[in-house]
């Protein structure tokens, strides 16, 4: 039977929409994306992870936040005075930190995480 006595999760937030690890490559620059996760999935599967820790294991649970890399920054043209390896050439991490907030603010609160950010909020 299932009984253990903490529960562990292994977060991958490369999952998330956008990421730039989303995605399946293919020869010739294709690709295709992946499962495209939302901060509100990151949420939502913490919160009910926390619901099975609460009945099996005293709410136990460690949780290690991985992968995550980030958006690719739109293609910079040559009208722009960008010069390559400044600031605006790195990957946009703004989905990845909203599904790493999510994910840690239903560890802590599991019950009142999605009430914090219901539709009307965004």
């Amino acid at each position: 039977a299932f009984n253990p006595d903490l529960i562990l999760l292994s977060t991958g937030f490369d999952a998330s929409r956008g990421d730039v690890g989303n995605a399946r490559h293919f020869a010739g620059g294709r690709e295709r994306m992946g499962l495209d996760l939302e901060p509100e999935d990151y949420a939502w599967s913490t919160q009910k992870i926390m619901e099975v820790a609460d009945i099996c294991c005293h709410g136990r649970v460690v949780s290690v936040l991985e992968g995550g890399y980030g958006k690719t920054p739109a293609p910079i043209t040559r009208s722009s005075n960008v010069t390559a390896g400044s600031d605006d050439q790195h990957l946009d991490k703004t989905v990845f930190t909203e599904c790493a907030i999510r994910h840690l603010q239903a560890l802590i609160d599991p019950t009142d995480a999605e009430k914090r950010f219901s539709s009307s909020d965004t």
